[in-house]
């Protein structure tokens, strides 16, 4: 009895595995190279990602990048980037609308101007990691070049804005937040 009930959830088990899965997971995992053009509501100026992307299955992907600070003119961080299609074939279509998730950790040495314009500038560095949830649109130019475009909104950590007093309660605020951010860029897939 005991070898019967093992034997028919294990042949279930495989019956499932076979049938359920659908060609998009039987494929094999593709990668990419994506360049974006990015800005967000955390006060550092616009800048240019990086990244080296995996897709095991045409719904999802996700992209490990460097952060190129246009300031500084030299790689200054690292980002993290997920992408879900919100499409049931999305390897069938032109045009993919998908959901994603951001993440960017910046370190950059920026000039601080004083209020007494006498004390000179100095140089100060800002670190801030932020989080951004949005949607965006996946646009396919010719076979295996797209052309991305999304928008979110999301929260940061560590601000490049100086913290200023509130007049009322004379609290600190504005080294951390919530913010927009905003990207086009290509995509290659091979």
């Amino acid at each position: 009895m005991k070898g019967l009930l093992t034997g028919t959830i294990i042949s279930m088990l495989i019956i499932t595995g076979v049938s359920g899965q659908t060609s998009d997971t039987l494929e094999r995992t593709r990668y990419g190279v994506e360049l974006n053009q990015f800005i967000t509501g955390s006060g550092f100026a616009s800048g240019t990602e990086i990244y080296i992307t995996a897709i095991p299955d045409h719904k999802k992907s996700i992209s490990l990048g460097l952060y190129f600070c246009t300031e500084q003119k030299r790689i200054t961080g690292i980002t993290i980037h997920h992408e879900r299609a919100l499409t049931r074939y999305p390897n069938n279509k032109m045009v993919v609308p998908y959901a994603f998730y951001n993440m960017i950790y910046r370190r950059t040495r920026t000039r601080e101007v004083l209020a007494d314009k006498n004390l000179g500038d100095n140089y100060v560095t800002y670190k801030s990691i932020e989080h951004h949830l949005g949607i965006g649109i996946r646009i396919c130019m010719v076979k295996d070049l797209y052309f991305n475009s999304s928008i979110g909104y999301g929260v940061y950590l560590g601000s490049i804005r100086r913290p200023e007093p509130d007049r009322l309660t004379g609290e600190l605020a504005g080294k951390n937040g919530f913010g927009a951010i905003a990207k086009v860029g290509f995509a290659y897939v091979f």
